[in-house]
């Protein structure tokens, strides 16, 4: 971890992503087989036995691997995962992912679930979110689009606990401070190579 709390957003957001990405692939697939542990643990809590809607995104761009907790959903849980569907006012919806499910590239060229059960978010119960960079003080920094603060929103108006929002970064990604927007939506907790971190 370092100090990058003076440097620009938009530097910030660049730095960060040329991090991730220089991580072997090695690297890359030991943060991921150790993140997995951090989830697998999480999941055996007594209160957590009942399916749940989780929702996950495919991984790209140096993001921290999320292959191997879909695989281990689908096949060792009777939880049901779900992947971001964009709308057109930038707001999100989940469709249902399962291993048959035909997926097809958005405006982005972002995989997404095609004639699936859609939900919206607030009908989820976990939700591991890509980031860019985060603190400890459940500060994220995403991507610059919006797109997860405006489909969570509801969390702060209705101060609603569920759906958890977990960050799911390689522990590299973090920074001392991040700077924090009334409309951000803060994260409930962060699951890295190294620790599961609760705000």
């Amino acid at each position: 971890m370092s100090d990058l709390t003076a440097v620009p957003a938009k530097l910030l957001r660049t730095s960060l992503r040329e991090r991730r990405n220089l991580l072997s692939h090695q690297q890359q697939k030991h943060n991921e087989e150790k993140a997995l542990l951090q989830v697998q643990k999480l999941l055996a809590q007594e209160n957590l036995q009942t399916p749940l809607n989780i929702g996950l995104f495919l991984s790209q761009d140096g993001e921290l691997g999320t292959g191997k907790v879909i695989e281990y959903l689908w096949s060792q849980t009777e939880h049901k995962v779900f992947l971001p569907i964009l709308a057109e006012d930038n707001h999100m919806f989940f469709g249902e992912y399962r291993p048959e499910t035909k997926l097809q590239n958005n405006r982005f060229q972002i995989p997404e679930p095609v004639n699936e059960t859609v939900i919206c978010a607030g009908e989820l119960d976990w939700v591991l979110t890509p980031l860019v960079g985060f603190d400890r003080c459940g500060n994220r920094m995403g991507m610059g689009g919006g797109f997860y603060d405006r489909t969570f929103a509801f969390k702060h108006e209705q101060k609603e606990e569920s759906p958890y929002l977990v960050g799911w970064a390689h522990a590299c990604q973090e920074v001392d401070r991040l700077d924090s927007q009334p409309w951000d939506v803060p994260l409930n907790a962060i699951i890295s190579e190294k620790e599961t971190l609760w705000f």
